[in-house]
């Protein structure tokens, strides 16, 4: 099937537009029907090989954790002969990242033999691989021509390889595989870990993973998959342990490769032992102080890609309440008893207490009050509402205002259309863009159907630079139309004198306030109580235009700095206020009292005194 392209004509494709045309054509039909993209790179490999009657081929190619390799021959020659050059060919690709050719002469010069790679990208742009072929050269066809329209099969393979991922994306992802659905069913920790390192182990490639768990100490490592115990006096586990511990200590994910993780001492010496081979440590938090570790080691022309390392710790994340479960589970029958019996200690010793001091407590009531009974001790102090979520909404570009619908005071719903920006020259640009377009494609249209692939590449760039403006073009057409981003009010911005003018860019246009989200509370403290108050603490705030109706209310946070507020300098505390009624608003002040927790009677009737002493004399 795959040698039809070539066997229309004893003429090179090169030589040949309709033969060009036709292996076009059955590298987009295999794109279309072929099931993994493995079995793609290898049907249109084979296809390029045998249409230019090359003695032999072979392609190279990664695709995510799956190496594909492969050759093929034509003619009578043996392909043990083309097995060496064309490796080594591949191996200087693969080195230099650019295409290579190489031409050879027989001794009577009657015979000219060239070799030609090129680079096979994934839908990003980066390099996966390289195709490489052997040609016969000849005075028709010239060596260039040849090595063009091998790079243009090679960037079309390229084309069909991002068809076939978003192909499969749009089909969704795979099911979560049993081994991970059911992580949280294994009977101990380690048949988990092992479970684990085998599972990781398979999915992404990898030639050895060690799986450790911390649990506010030294990682230890519970599995190794390929083994079936693991010995903590091995040195290899220990430099795996040490990794892990590294990882721990940077809290973050570390892999060391060629020309990656400098910096990473423990790391760099695993790398080293293991001959320069890529290795990784993945950490991942279980949950109260446990964290779980996989470091990896795979082939050296496997180095870890970021999204490599996202997708590892993805699959972890099934595992992580699975092993805080099993550890509870297991945990031995003393320490058991040993949390019960504190927990029991504890409730019998306050209830008892009560009962064995009530007699006493009734004779020296008095005595006992004023020594050691406590009361509430409250900070009240002015306050005022500001909007608990608000957010800046600032012009997206440069234009004029040709609208605007709103003032502040004014309610809105999420999505609301608030202002508009003039967008007539946007449409025109957008007119022009898309003639571009059209006439990009007509000029690629003509270049491929006249078998000039340079002029057709220059014209596929042309369209997608003017496709990439277009979708600029649209986006700023869209932002024109200034939305609500939530339900709120707004509660700034005035335009409505600006209709008409021209307003640069980030220029502010409205402040909302988000209603849902409440309000925030900001209290002035004074710096001799800025120590008694802290998150967490309660109250309750009354405004000035409604002193009856007082609202419950929490502090979140004290900032660090203090602040002038009428001419005096105090530290501010924020309170969360619910919503409550409509007629609250960003402005308005009143007073807040906040509990600061209970003090004894002799503190509260005498701490002002004796702090005054205190700054007077230095005491």
């Amino acid at each position: 099937m795959t040698a039809n392209a070539a066997q229309t004509t004893n003429q090179e494709p090169a030589a040949d537009g309709g033969v060009v045309r036709e292996l076009s054509a059955l590298i987009s039909r295999l794109a279309t029907r072929a099931e993994t993209p493995s079995d793609f790179v290898r049907s249109a490999s084979e296809a390029i090989v045998r249409a230019f009657q090359s003695p032999y081929g072979a392609v190279s190619v990664r695709l995510g954790a799956t190496v594909v390799e492969d050759a093929w021959h034509t003619g009578g020659t043996d392909p043990g002969f083309w097995k060496g050059p064309v490796e080594n060919i591949q191996a200087e690709t693969l080195e230099t990242a650019r295409p290579v050719a190489k031409q050879f002469s027989a001794k009577s010069a009657s015979l000219k033999i060239g070799l030609v790679s090129a680079l096979l990208r994934d839908a990003g742009g980066s390099m996966i691989g390289v195709l490489t072929i052997v040609l016969r050269i000849d005075d028709a066809v010239p060596p260039s021509t040849q090595r063009d329209l091998l790079e243009a099969f090679a960037a079309q393979i390229s084309l069909g390889l991002g068809a076939i991922a978003a192909r499969n994306v749009e089909a969704g992802e795979p099911a979560p595989t049993t081994e991970l659905s059911k992580a949280a069913g294994y009977r101990s920790e380690v048949e988990l870990a092992f479970a684990l390192a085998s599972s990781l182990r398979n999915k992404f490639g990898c030639d050895q993973v060690a799986i450790g768990v911390s649990r506010s100490s030294r990682p230890a490592i519970v599995s190794v998959s390929g083994l079936d115990e693991v010995s903590a006096r091995s040195e290899a586990v220990r430099l795996v342990a040490d990794a892990m511990g590294e990882a721990l200590d940077r809290a973050k994910t570390i892999a060391v490769q060629r020309g990656q993780g400098e910096g990473y001492r423990v790391h760099r010496n695993w790398h080293n032992r293991c001959g320069g081979m890529p290795v990784a440590t993945v950490p991942l938090e279980a949950g109260e102080g446990c964290t779980l570790f996989a470091s990896l080691r795979r082939a050296g022309d496997m180095p870890f890609r970021d999204d490599e390392l996202s997708d590892i710790a993805a699959s972890m994340s099934p595992y992580a309440p699975a092993f805080e479960m099993l550890e509870r589970a297991s945990r031995s029958l003393r320490a058991h008893a040993r949390a019960a019996a504190r927990s029991r200690l504890r409730s019998l010793v306050g209830r008892g207490a009560w009962m064995q001091k009530a007699a006493v407590a009734a004779a020296l009531s008095m005595t006992g009050w004023v020594a050691f009974g406590t009361l509430p001790f409250n900070l009240t102090s002015s306050a005022t509402v500001v909007a608990a979520s608000q957010r800046q909404i600032s012009a997206p570009h440069a234009g004029a205002l040709a609208a605007v619908l709103v003032a502040p005071g004014d309610a809105v719903e999420e999505g609301q259309l608030l202002a508009l920006f003039d967008t007539a020259e946007l449409r025109l640009e957008r007119q022009r863009l898309v003639a571009e377009i059209d006439i990009a494609t007509v000029n690629e249209d003509r270049a491929l159907a006249d078998g000039i692939s340079s002029d057709a590449a220059l014209a596929q760039t042309e369209r997608r630079r003017a496709k990439a403006r277009l979708s600029q073009v649209d986006t700023m057409i869209e932002q024109a139309s200034i939305r609500a981003p939530y339900d709120g009010r707004i509660i700034a911005g005035d335009l409505r004198g600006r209709v008409g003018e021209t307003v640069a860019v980030g220029t502010p246009l409205f402040t909302v306030a988000e209603s849902s989200e409440g309000w925030t509370l900001e209290i002035e403290v004074p710096q001799r109580t800025i120590g008694d108050i802290g998150e967490g603490m309660t109250g309750e705030f009354a405004t000035d235009a409604r002193p009856e109706s007082a609202s419950a209310m929490s502090v979140e946070r004290v900032r660090p700095m203090p602040e002038m507020r009428v001419g005096r300098s105090v530290y501010i505390a924020e309170a969360h206020l619910p919503a409550g009624d409509g007629w609250l608003k960003a402005g308005m002040e009143g007073s807040a009292r906040v509990t600061m927790g209970r003090r004894p009677v002799w503190w509260l009737a005498t701490h002002r005194l004796v702090d005054a002493l205190r700054m007077q004399f230095l005491l």
